[in-house]
């Protein structure tokens, strides 16, 4: 039986970060898991074009991937999606993964990084000892990408679980989610602290377009709202697939359903 594993991120057009998040997550997926063939897939049509047309980089989307590993032989698929939430992006991979479940003879799909109770402690207290010696004392921004879907609810779980871990002034705030940056900036003020430093961070899997504009950019960014409220913005272009135990969180969640 040939074994094979598909890891199927959003994607990104910015090649550093790729090489940094996405790249480094499958050579991670690959070294846990050596007798697996591993592919990828880009969910995003739109970053799969740009890289088709600027870089010739040929990326497929998840059906293309998973008639792909048929042809060549595969029986045994298992899924790794790199989101963070089990959102809209999630269940209509979730969906084509449904669609395609006859082309083999076992299909097995892991879960998104913050699914269970115990997900959040442990993304929490690993996210917090990977920047805890940046941060220090000054109060933290994570920037999610947030979703209509109501797994958006999951960032303000992970906040809680933030805050109650790391003891600190840690916030989540999102993109396109329910938890925009103004009430973090009114609960900022709130705390009437002299010093206004501030450390914006991505809570992405890549420090991509939005880390780079929506949150570190010159205008209409969390960072110029920040600053136009007299908070000296530090930003940290770090996507999460660069730190080594969360990657290992994803690899825990495939382990679990290749059992």
């Amino acid at each position: 039986m040939k074994k094979g594993i598909l890891i199927v991120s959003f994607g990104t057009t910015y090649r550093e970060t790729r090489e940094k998040n996405i790249e480094r997550m499958v050579t991670a997926v690959r070294e846990a898991f050596p007798d697996w063939q591993v592919c990828q897939a880009y969910s995003s049509n739109t970053v799969r074009n740009i890289l088709k047309k600027r870089d010739n980089l040929i990326i497929p989307e998840p059906r293309e991937a998973l008639l792909q590993m048929k042809e060549d032989g595969i029986t045994q698929a298992a899924i790794l999606p790199t989101h963070i939430i089990d959102g809209i992006e999630n269940n209509r991979m979730k969906q084509t993964i449904r669609e395609c479940r006859d082309l083999f003879t076992k299909i097995t799909t892991a879960s998104v990084l913050l699914d269970r109770e115990e997900d959040y402690k442990a993304v929490a207290k690993e996210l917090w000892e990977e920047v805890k010696t940046t941060a220090k004392d000054t109060p933290v921004i994570f920037m999610g990408h947030g979703s209509l879907h109501e797994a958006d609810k999951s960032y303000e779980k992970l906040e809680k679980e933030l805050r109650s871990y790391s003891r600190k002034e840690i916030y989540i705030a999102t993109v396109e989610g329910s938890i925009t940056i103004e009430p973090v900036i009114e609960r900022l003020k709130a705390l009437k602290r002299k010093e206004k430093n501030v450390l914006l961070m991505p809570f992405m899997l890549v420090a991509g377009d939005h880390a780079t504009n929506d949150m570190a950019g010159e205008s209409d960014s969390f960072a110029s709202r920040l600053r136009a409220e007299g908070y000296e913005a530090r930003c940290i272009l770090k996507g999460l697939g660069e730190y080594k135990s969360i990657r290992n969180i994803y690899i825990e969640h495939l382990k679990e359903v290749l059992e």
